[in-house]
């Protein structure tokens, strides 16, 4: 038994297939099928069902595989922390990004970060917060970066940004007119929202108050672009985090502000307790809080809204 032969074990429970997860493993199909085969037959026990849909795991495969990813996160400690004894930022990167962040704040700090560490291999993915959280605690990812608070203790929260939400009204609209918005406001019909799952619409859910989903929504959209769209396109009004409309926030007329207290989204930087690249998170830290206006760091005025 090797961490090789474990690699591979992991990577076909990920994926599920012989041949994509021999694909991600950079290596061919027969390779990872005969590695995966040695160790069944040293342990004496099935680890895979083989089956036309795929490979799925036995119920003592389950069990190995679990323990095999505590193997290979062990591992992968031994070698950070040398890593971090010589001051080396080196190796990959695992970043996981809600969808409503990633298309706004990521370009802005991703060149920059492979620019300043060359020999960081950097794996960007958009997932939902639930999802960033479970695949941090499976030590599935390294770090994460979705809106805060958590709440849970196994997850040590970096806070970044306070993000302020925005009201971005069609020119037809009886908002369009006004100067400010308040969430009192967002009781008026023509509200467009994000689909059920996303972070987002919860914490716009939460701003408009009890009363206000069963009259307020016309459409939900899986995007904030599609959102914007429609507002601009059609008639009625949505809410966006302020770096969605950055380009434009202050020469539309259509966005609307807040009155103070403005309400605003915690954005933070995510990772399990037993993290150890602290050199890494705080470069990362760095160059996020770089690529964007003051005004948007935590830390300014604003009233949080929760997520749940």
């Amino acid at each position: 038994m090797n961490l090789q032969q474990l690699t591979y074990l992991v990577a076909l429970d990920t994926h599920r297939q012989f041949g994509l997860a021999a694909d991600k493993s950079c290596v061919s199909q027969p390779a990872l099928s005969v590695q995966v085969q040695k160790l069944e037959e040293e342990l004496g026990v099935l680890l895979f069902d083989r089956t036309q849909r795929g490979a799925e795991p036995t119920a003592v495969g389950a069990k190995v595989i679990a323990q095999a990813r505590l193997v290979l996160r062990e591992a992968q400690l031994l070698r950070e922390l040398v890593h971090v004894e010589k001051g080396e930022v080196v190796g990959e990167l695992r970043l996981g990004v809600i969808p409503t962040l990633a298309p706004y704040l990521v370009p802005r700090f991703l060149v920059g970060l492979t620019t300043a560490y060359p020999d960081l291999r950097v794996r960007v993915e958009e997932l939902r917060s639930e999802e960033i959280m479970q695949q941090l605690k499976e030590h599935r990812l390294d770090v994460g970066l979705l809106v805060t608070p958590l709440d849970d203790r196994q997850l040590r929260e970096l806070p970044l940004l306070d993000e302020p939400f925005l009201v971005l009204a069609s020119e037809t609209h009886e908002l369009a007119a006004q100067a400010t918005v308040s969430p009192a406001d967002l009781q008026s019909p023509g509200l467009w929202l994000m689909q059920q799952g996303h972070c987002f619409r919860n914490q716009v859910l939460n701003l408009c108050g009890p009363a206000s989903p069963t009259g307020a929504i016309t459409y939900e959209s899986g995007s904030i672009e599609t959102l914007k769209e429609l507002v601009r396109r059609h008639h009625g009004y949505t809410l966006v985090p302020e770096l969605a409309m950055l380009e434009e926030v202050d020469n539309n007329p259509l966005i609307k502000r807040f009155v103070a207290p403005a309400p605003v989204r915690e954005v933070s930087l995510v990772v399990h307790h037993g993290f150890v690249r602290t050199t890494l998170l705080a470069a990362l830290r760095d160059l996020i809080l770089a690529s964007v206006p003051a005004r948007l760091h935590a830390g300014k005025a604003g009233t949080k809204v929760p997520w749940r």
